[in-house]
This record gives C-alpha cells, structure tokens and sequence, in this order.
C-alpha cells in the first residue's frame, strides 16, 4: 500500500479521542473524511471504502485512505491526553437536577374533627401465610405423584407433609385470632378515650358557666308596655331637625335630576 499525496498528519494536532493506541490492542485512528474507525498500517489509515457493503473497483475508496500519520508523540504523552480530555469533558457536564415530589395538602384545622378514624385490617398477613401455602403446595405436588397416596396407602412422606400443612395451619389460626383480639381491644380503648373526654367536658362546662347560661336562656320575664330593652341604644330620630330645609333640598335634587335625564345627547 503506497502512501497518498496528501501531507502527513501530526498525531499530536489529532484529538486523543479520535486515536486508540493503547497496548495490547490494534492501533487504529479516526478516518478524518469518513469520520469512521479504522486500523493504522505501517503509520498509515488502511485503505477503505465510502460503501462498506461493496468491495472492489465497483465501490469508490475514500480519500482518506493511504494517509500518513506522523506519530510525534509516544504512547505515554497521549495517555496524558486522554485523561485531560476526560476530565474536561466531566467538568463540563451540568450536575443532575433531582426534582422532589409536592408534599400533599394537610388537612384543614376545622375537618380534623370530623376526618374518618383509620380502620386496620382484620389479619395482616405474616410469613405464616407464605409458610402455609408452601406447606399446601408440598402436598398437592406429592399427591398428584406418589402412588401409595393416591392409592390411599400409607406414606410417610405424605404423612409428614400433612402434619407439617396442619401445623402452619393452626399457627395461623392463632396468629390471626391473637391480632383480632388485639384490635378489638385497641377500638376499646379508643371508645372509652372518647367517652371520658365527653364526661371531662361536660364536668367543665357545667363547674365554669353551664348553669348559669341555661338559667339565663330560659329565663322569661314580662315586659312593661312602653319600657326599652336594656339592649338597646338611645332611641334615633325618625323625622328630619328641620322640616322646611330638608323639603327645600329635596327640590333642589329632583331638578338636578330632572335637568340632566333631559339634556339632549350629543352627536
């Protein structure tokens, strides 16, 4: 292969990127025409073509085959290349934005009160659920295969697995039976929580004022014809001070009223 007519290329202009030429593997370098990968021969980029899929005359070769590479630097200095290179890169990169999630709506004070009470579950499933549906499936699987089981012989595989299927059974049941219980005395508690605080309540309003509101609420006395309610204010005159200046204001206002409601609109 004769080397092209074109200058040779300094290796050192090349970015690092653009060239592999680390030990133990095939030299190769960046096609600065094609910008394609290809091998380096005896300081040169191999010959190659523009279409990959036809070889031969048929195909034209690309320009950048045959070109001479001037390796003005050895493999240590390009290594230290490299590693700039990377770093640059690395620095260059915007950090990683995290977007947290809204935190949702708190309740409102006034709803508080009236927000449903959680409801637990009857039974929370356990590892005895996953133990007893192991057990179970044992069983099945040796009697749809075992000959003296389905036979009704005796089995002690067979026997052993039942035993093992009834114990996980009843450790459950009891699981279960203990966490009702457990409930039921939770929703107790919470029962006779409530009943005390409405009974604290009540003690409260009927030491600091219960009696004496309803004393007065139902209280209902006669009213002397003619006499004024100790709530209410001075009594405000009805009719004006002067008579004959607010008649004449009056007056005055209707044939303002009158002048302007009669005034022709302009064109």
């Amino acid at each position: 292969m004769r080397p092209s007519r074109r200058p040779a290329l300094k290796a050192s202009e090349i970015p690092p990127q653009n060239m592999n030429l680390r030990d133990g593997e095939r030299h190769s370098i960046v096609c600065p025409d094609c910008d394609t990968w290809h091998p380096l021969y005896r300081k040169m980029i191999k010959t190659h073509h523009l279409d990959r899929e036809v070889r031969g005359g048929r195909a034209p070769r690309c320009p950048g085959s045959a070109q001479l590479i001037d390796m003005d630097i050895t493999v240590e200095q390009w290594g230290e290349a490299m590693v700039a290179a990377d770093s640059t890169a690395t620095g260059r990169r915007s950090a990683r934005q995290h977007y947290k999630p809204l935190a949702e709506a708190p309740m409102p004070v006034s709803r508080m009160a009236q927000a449903p009470k959680s409801e637990t579950d009857r039974y929370f499933p356990t590892e005895l659920n996953s133990a007893y549906q192991r057990a179970r499936e044992a069983v099945v699987l040796h009697r749809s295969g075992c000959e003296a089981c389905r036979s009704g012989r005796f089995c002690g595989t067979g026997r052993q697995l039942d035993e093992r299927e009834t114990w996980t059974e009843a450790a459950r049941e009891e699981q279960r039976t203990k966490q009702a219980r457990e409930q039921q005395a939770d929703r107790n508690g919470e029962r006779a929580r409530d009943t005390l605080y409405a009974l604290r309540r009540r003690s409260q309003w009927a030491e600091q004022a219960g009696e004496t509101a309803e004393r007065m609420n139902n209280r209902c006395t006669p009213r002397i014809r003619g006499s004024r309610s100790e709530f209410r204010g001075p009594q405000l005159p009805l009719s004006p001070y002067n008579q004959a200046a607010h008649d004449q204001r009056q007056a005055e206002l209707g044939k303002q009223y009158a002048r302007k409601t009669q005034a022709p609109s302009p064109a």
